[in-house]
């Protein structure tokens, strides 16, 4: 284990043991802030870090600061693990100690203790280009041991296999649909005994383009479904933006393409993604956000009641069996909420084609699991305007 100075800060307390902490100390620190929810402090840290191409410079997190500093009050290790394309550990095992021989001195250097945490975190530097998050956890689970915790401080946009972001829809995939896959491919990352903070999922830094919120929330459900398939004790998002540039001179990281909003037309077709914001909760027909689905069909609304134009609304479905009921009723409740915005019932039509559409994608593998990416992109409310 390695004890005092970090290996790029070399910062020097006294040495000598850690001075035992008072009842009230220790139970303010198991609690730690309020933003880290279940998590409990006092416990082995690894923060995997992504100082790299397309992702906000993170800096010192104030959870990250209370996880450390409950981790010195137990005597145990703090580690660093650089997220890049090939994940390592950069800081193995570090701990506080202090022989000051009163409250202030000690109070003064766990501080500055601390702070070379935090410089260490400002001076990790991506290696090897693209980024892999998944290897990222599972490397600071093995470093942080069974107890610990895992804070993964990156975007979580991943541009290398099995979770590669760049495929078209996987950005929308449903959360199970990753889970089941990744387990599939023996990929999730053994997470068994250990808390999983998520810090910053979902933000970037140019050239990597800015996702919306509906798209940050799924990336961010996403991980955490991952992290508890992989057997987290307890998963925590922080909900706070980090931003700002991206560190400089480091390998390059491949742009995760974002969909653009809709842009209904006025005569001809428009997909309505379900991945975007006129999305259901899987397997039903109920809006995931019925405000932000109305606010899109608002457009839509708009464009039928100015002119004079018809709308078939045409709902489609991924995977195994017909799904025929299901896209009927989806394509029904969109029906619903244009004639609730004015528009006649008489000038829509609606169906269900399930997934047996012309234009339908692929989305089983050759042993019939389902793919995330393709069949994100095959659940859809298409919308045809004839004028």
């Amino acid at each position: 284990m390695k004890r005092l100075g970090l290996a790029t800060l070399a910062l020097v307390l006294a040495g000598g043991s850690v001075a035992a902490c008072d009842s009230s100390e220790s139970a303010s620190e198991a609690a730690g802030p309020a933003s880290l929810g279940c998590v409990r402090t006092g416990g082995a840290v690894a923060v995997a870090v992504g100082n790299r191409a397309n992702n906000p410079q993170p800096g010192m997190p104030a959870e990250v600061d209370a996880l450390a500093r409950g981790a010195a009050a137990a005597n145990q290790p703090v580690s660093i693990v650089r997220i890049d394309g090939r994940p390592a550990v950069v800081e193995d095992r570090v701990t506080f100690a202090s022989q000051a021989q009163n409250d202030k001195k000690r109070a003064n250097d766990l501080t500055a203790w601390v702070g070379s945490l935090g410089t260490a975190l400002d001076r990790v530097r991506a290696t090897a280009p693209e980024v892999d998050q998944l290897t990222a956890l599972d490397v600071a689970a093995r470093a942080v041991g069974d107890g610990g915790t895992v804070v993964l401080l990156d975007s979580g946009l991943q541009t290398t296999a099995p979770l590669d972001f760049r495929t078209a829809g996987m950005l929308d995939a449903q959360p199970a649909d990753v889970v089941a896959f990744l387990t599939k491919a023996d990929a999730l990352p053994d997470l068994h005994g250990r808390q999983v903070v998520l810090i910053g999922t979902g933000d970037t830094a140019p050239p990597q383009q800015q996702l919306d919120t509906a798209a940050r929330r799924r990336l961010v459900d996403l991980w955490s479904a991952i992290a508890t398939a992989g057997g987290a004790s307890c998963v925590q998002a922080v909900t706070r933006t980090v931003s700002g540039s991206a560190a400089d001179g480091v390998p390059a990281v491949s742009v995760v393409p974002v969909a653009a909003p809709a842009a209904f037309n006025p005569c001809g077709q428009t997909v309505l993604a379900d991945g975007g914001t006129v999305g259901f909760t899987p397997d039903t027909a109920n809006l995931r956000d019925p405000a932000a689905a109305r606010q899109t069909l608002a457009d839509l609304a708009t464009i039928l009641k100015d002119g004079r134009q018809r709308v078939d609304l045409i709902g489609t479905t991924a995977g195994a069996g017909d799904g025929m009921a299901l896209s009927r009723d989806r394509a029904a409740v969109v029906k619903r909420e244009l004639v609730a915005l004015g528009v006649p019932d008489n000038r829509i039509t609606t169906r269900g084609v399930g997934n047996k559409w012309p234009s339908r994608e692929p989305d089983l593998a050759p042993d019939g699991s389902l793919l995330p990416g393709p069949a994100a992109r095959n659940r859809s409310v298409i919308v045809q305007l004839t004028c």
